[in-house]
């Protein structure tokens, strides 16, 4: 019984993002260009949740918000605030192909990865993208390059399909936060019980960075 649940359970969670099976057909979806003019109001380092309406895996994952990423952000942004130092630096800039993509770091089915933020919630085709929120860390510069450092250095770690907390070996969206967090000391309290899984969800997240207080909304979209 209990393998069941976990392979019933890593099929609706594969996804923080994977665009499979439709769940509903929204037409007050959020378009690219409806969001991109508020990319000028983002910083490298902040976090995004989202909210989908067509993934399956919006029926397993708890809370409202279903898929966490971090924001790099235009190329810009990027070398405003990584260091050419940094040994992750070059690797961002090969993405910006084009001079006016947008890039972001998330953990998904194929692992933790740099993408472009019309990769999110179907963007570049028909948009499944339903609410959005960025929060921002209220912390130095520092901090925020250091949490960006740790975050990179997960690059092509594999996604957690077994929803285990304990340790960062493989991970999913909202986890790649934590312990890019955890590596500062920062410690969570927030969780969300799932099955015999005790996961720290994408509303998790925030609810607990909130009550540290560590956080500040930039924006939140929604319809």
């Amino acid at each position: 019984m209990a393998r069941i649940i976990t392979v019933i359970l890593c099929l609706l969670l594969t996804g923080c993002q994977r665009q499979e099976t439709q769940v509903s057909t929204s037409e007050d979806n959020f378009t690219y260009q409806e969001i991109e003019k508020y990319f000028k109001e983002f910083q490298t380092g902040d976090l995004i949740n989202i909210e989908n309406s067509h993934y399956i895996s919006n029926l397993a994952i708890p809370g409202r918000w279903k898929h966490t990423l971090i924001y790099l952000g235009t190329e810009a942004q990027v070398q405003k605030m990584i260091s050419k130092e940094s040994r992750y630096y070059q690797k961002i800039m090969e993405m910006y192909l084009d001079k006016d993509e947008v890039v972001v770091l998330d953990a998904n089915v194929g692992g933790v990865q740099l993408r472009y933020f019309k990769q999110m919630a179907n963007l570049k085709d028909e948009s499944y993208l339903k609410s959005m929120v960025c929060y921002r860390f209220v912390k130095e510069k520092e901090f925020i390059n250091q949490f960006i450092e740790n975050a990179l250095s997960y690059l092509h770690t594999p996604y957690d399909y077994e929803m285990d907390s304990t340790n960062d070996q493989k991970l999913y969206c909202s986890e790649l936060v934590v312990w890019s967090l955890k590596k500062m000391n920062i410690e969570f309290s927030q969780n969300t019980k799932l099955f015999q899984y005790t996961i720290i969800s994408p509303t998790d997240l925030i609810t607990d960075l909130k009550r540290q207080k560590m956080i500040k909304k930039v924006l939140i979209l929604e319809q």
